[in-house]
């Protein structure tokens, strides 16, 4: 009977250490979307008027551009996406601050191959551009850009000169697809960082 309870509680307690472990696991799997610390302080406004920054402060406008498939692409291959009512959206944090912009688009047909072989954006589909400028102080700062519609999310560490206008461009580099090229029927995977014309990531 003793041996019986001994086995008994080994049992469970390899079943426990095993229920930790998968916890455990489960509690290090990284999140799509960076998890930071929200601050309550305003840390940039948007800016519409491109007057040169006072001292101490800085300019950065925002640039980006995303191609999608059509409507009748996800519908045809039954691909549920979320629903673009009230424009395209493009997600910004800066730290710790977010703020949501919807953009409108506009049809567009690219050339499918050009002198260095297939074109990522080549083909009908919807594009989304943006372009916003925000005011905020010099120093470094820590941004996170997102693209909710495809649950993309880049972080990247700048440090902007006071009394300037800075030029922070996110372009994307999307996914390969079935037959090795990548195209922007499959989505965004990364995206080059350019901070004033050089990239930096």
């Amino acid at each position: 009977m003793a041996w019986q309870d001994r086995g008994t509680k080994k049992g469970m307690a390899i079943l426990l250490a095993g229920l930790f472990f998968i916890a455990a696991l489960a509690a290090c799997q990284e999140t799509t979307k960076p998890v930071t610390a929200s601050m309550e302080a305003q840390v940039f406004s948007e800016v519409t008027d491109a007057s040169v920054p006072s001292e101490g402060m800085a300019c950065l406008t925002l640039r980006s551009s995303v191609k999608i498939p059509t409507p009748e692409h996800y519908v045809l291959h039954r691909i549920e996406k979320p629903s673009l009512e009230g424009g395209f959206p493009f997600e910004l944090e800066v730290d710790g601050q977010e703020i949501l912009w919807k953009v409108e688009g506009a049809p567009g047909v690219d050339p499918v191959y050009g002198p260095q072989g297939r074109i990522a954006e080549g083909g009908v589909g919807m594009r989304y551009v943006l372009e916003k400028t925000i005011g905020l102080a010099e120093g470094p700062h820590h941004l996170v850009f997102g693209v909710p519609y495809d649950d993309f999310y880049m972080e990247v560490n700048v440090f902007l000169e006071g009394g300037e206008t800075h030029t922070l461009e996110f372009q994307p580099v999307y996914a390969m697809g079935r037959k090795g090229y990548r195209t922007f029927f499959r989505g965004i995977s990364m995206t080059a960082v350019f901070l004033d014309g050089v990239r930096i990531n």
